[in-house]
């Protein structure tokens, strides 16, 4: 009731700390997508590993495809299966044009190895990884059927181009599945046997140990851990080293588990780093908006300065003064937090739409889960007792006699109080101004680097023959003419 007999003080209260919670629920958001959330669309994620090739000063490098089927093969133990993949460019005849689109070549094996189950069809059978060149299928992904082809529901067996050769679709994965790679969403699968066709730069790959380009995913056997998995890995070395001396005399393998893999392991760090700059940066956002919120409360502590008096004398305690001063700001942030998710939500479908500016279809899939909604209901609380609790402490001890009477009373130590808050929210600023300042700075440099050419006026354009079923002599005579 309260609140309802100031609504203007309740609205503007609300709005600036709605902003400063839905900016952060929106970044922590982008944070556990990017670093926190399980690979979405698989079974058991937890039970994944990455599984790189080690080379002289490279610890995650990309395997080969023998490297992939030997491993499979000799570290039966250590891995109910272990599957390969790589990133491919394709043209993909979905309509009256062909459109350039990002597929995957993988082996059959790779959906069972992630333990995906499709939508509609079925996924690649173990003999589709024989025969180079045979098995002209594709998997679509959700998004490529949704967006190539309108959710199609007669999809399953429909014959499309993909670099000019026709093939058949057997199957759609399962909405929110994006492979073994997180907020990567290619728009179709297609078998490892049709390398030749797909990549005809990657001719004799198949059986090539020292044309590395593969990314390898294992499922951990049953009793396994990572720290079994890796010393039986090194027996399978041990076994390659013996048996393919020139290939893997200064060769080493690694396991890395998905969830700490993220995209890479090499862009760990600078993941980490981002997101914490970020983070921080919306955080000093909400605490500016909590000690101007503050500030609001100290100065309405004055006009209820009699109601506190009256309830002193008549026998209520302090502590029972500042619960329920506590109590009206935490309420108000609940309100500030309903509407923080509002602006949270139109944040998130804004970047959501954002594009890369690259060939990889990064989708961040941002949403509000359970983890987020968690996350907003902590930082919602804390931000009601940060706002709630000087102010509070403050209003609970006024001068009680002036105050019983209706008169002014001095009032230094709310002053000062008053002081303090402005202090920090002026430093506060200043620490963001700052950041911000340095931010342009750096942004105008990197915009204006010296490229050693005149970039106006001109036009950078891809052609890729091999897109639409050139051979590499085809192609070379098309560049030649």
């Amino acid at each position: 009731r309260m609140l309802w007999k100031r609504p203007l003080f309740t609205a503007v209260v609300v709005l600036t700390l709605a902003i400063g919670i839905g900016l952060n629920t929106a970044v922590f958001s982008v944070v556990h997508a990017l670093l926190l959330r399980p690979l979405p669309g698989v079974a058991a994620p937890d039970r994944l590993v990455q599984v790189y090739r080690t080379f002289p000063g490279e610890q995650f490098g990309s395997l080969s495809i023998p490297d992939t089927y030997d491993i499979r093969e000799r570290a039966a133990q250590a891995f109910r299966g272990l599957a390969g993949w790589t990133f491919a460019t394709v043209s993909l005849s979905a309509s009256d044009r062909p459109l350039t689109v990002m597929g995957q070549l993988v082996t059959a094996n790779y959906f069972d190895v992630l333990g995906v189950r499709p939508a509609m069809g079925r996924v690649f059978t173990a003999d589709e990884d024989q025969g180079p060149g045979a098995h002209q299928v594709v998997i679509l992904s959700h998004n490529g059927w949704n967006d190539q082809f309108a959710a199609d529901p007669d999809i399953i067996g429909r014959e499309i181009v993909v670099n000019g050769r026709t093939m058949t679709v057997v199957g759609v994965t399962p909405q929110g599945f994006g492979g073994a790679m997180p907020m990567i969403s290619p728009a179709l699968w297609i078998p490892l046997m049709q390398l030749d066709h797909i990549r005809p730069d990657s001719a004799g790959s198949l059986t090539a140990r020292g044309n590395s380009f593969m990314f390898g995913v294992g499922r951990l056997a049953d009793g396994t851990d990572v720290r079994q998995a890796r010393e039986q890995m090194a027996a399978v070395l041990t076994g390659l080293q013996a048996d393919f001396p020139e290939s893997y005399s200064t060769i080493g393998f690694n396991l890395v588990p998905v969830p700490e893999a993220g995209i890479h392991p090499t862009m760990r760090g600078a993941q980490l780093g981002l997101s914490a700059v970020v983070m921080g940066v919306v955080v000093m956002l909400l605490l500016i908006a909590c000690v101007n919120v503050a500030n609001l409360f100290l100065a309405r502590a004055r006009d209820r300065s009699r109601e506190m008096a009256v309830r002193l004398a008549v026998g209520a305690s302090r502590s029972a003064l500042v619960k329920q001063l506590l109590t009206e700001s935490i309420l108000l942030a609940i309100l500030a937090g309903a509407a923080g998710l509002l602006v949270a939500s139109w944040v998130m479908g804004f970047a959501n739409q954002i594009g890369a500016p690259v060939e990889l279809d990064v989708r961040p899939d941002l949403e509000l889960n359970p983890v987020v909604l968690l996350f907003t209901l902590g930082i919602t609380l804390i931000t009601g007792v940060l706002f709630g609790l000087a102010p509070a402490l403050q209003a609970s001890r006024p001068a009680l006699i002036p105050a019983l009477k209706g008169e002014t009373a001095g009032s230094g130590g709310r002053w000062r109080a008053t002081q303090g808050l402005v202090i920090a929210q002026m430093a506060l600023s200043m620490v963001l101004l700052v950041c911000s300042g340095l931010f342009l700075v750096n942004l105008q440099s990197a915009t204006t680097v010296d490229l050693g050419f005149t970039n106006r006026n001109v036009l950078l354009a891809n052609v890729n023959p091999a897109m639409q079923g050139y051979t590499r002599e085809r192609s070379e005579e098309f560049f030649r003419r």
